[in-house]
């Protein structure tokens, strides 16, 4: 069974000791953890600590540090630029972007978008942190506040992948290297003007195959197909 993932992040060790207080430790009470049950601290940078519960009280657990190690970011930054989308969607959306490894996740509203732009970062933050946790990613991806059309594809990376319903082509001749900021549009699809749009700005128009796919599954299958790609030829 994997060791249970407790995410502080700014830890503060008193000698070998850990404090968990928060959500963090209800977490471990809900999960009825035991003194002398491993554990790992993790702060969303790279920094992992291997631990043991010494007790769970009432407001806070106490771990004692046995050993500290750092892992590597990913070696290629994929960005994915998500338009809005129903909530539970687009919450999917996130678990399943954090679960590839994907690096940044920018919500901006498209010309189809049918939600209206809002601040949820914390929600979508705590949802960021359960997925590292269960898919053992030790760097949290950064989630931006949604923006407009125009501000993403403004934005600059080496690859720039739009995967369009219509009129793309293959993966492989859109990839030119990391960063790749790939665009994945709405439920009711893009329009002619924004595709044309993100051409004129570089990106090229990629195809998922000939079935329509929901705006969630595009954006996880688009994902997995980018780091397949970069992880063969990288």
């Amino acid at each position: 069974m994997a060791r249970k993932s407790v995410y502080l992040p700014e830890p503060a060790f008193e000698g070998e000791i850990a404090r968990i207080g928060g959500e963090e430790h209800r977490h471990l009470v809900v999960a009825r953890a035991e003194t002398g049950e491993p554990v790992e601290i993790f702060d969303g940078k790279g920094n992992v600590w291997a631990a043991a519960v010494v007790s769970v009280g009432k407001r806070e657990a106490l771990a004692r540090i046995r050993e500290k190690r750092s892992i590597e970011a990913p070696a290629a930054d994929v960005i994915l630029a998500q338009a809005l989308i129903k909530a539970a969607a687009f919450e999917l959306v996130i678990e399943k972007a954090v679960e590839l490894g994907v690096t940044r996740i920018v919500p901006f509203a498209a010309s189809r978008s049918n939600v209206a732009p809002a601040r949820r970062q914390d929600r979508w933050h705590r949802i960021i942190i359960e997925a590292a946790k269960q898919s053992k990613r030790y760097h949290l991806p950064v989630i931006a506040d949604p923006v407009g059309f125009e501000a993403v594809i403004a934005m600059h990376a080496a690859s720039k992948i739009l995967f369009a319903e219509r009129g793309g082509g293959p993966l492989k001749s859109a990839l030119f290297g990391a960063p790749v900021l790939y665009l994945i549009g709405p439920e009711g699809g893009w329009t002619d003007e924004e595709l044309v749009a993100a051409k004129d700005r570089g990106f090229g128009l990629v195809s998922l195959g000939t079935g329509i796919l929901k705006a969630e599954t595009a954006a996880i299958v688009g994902g997995a197909l980018i780091r397949y790609e970069l992880e063969q030829n990288g």
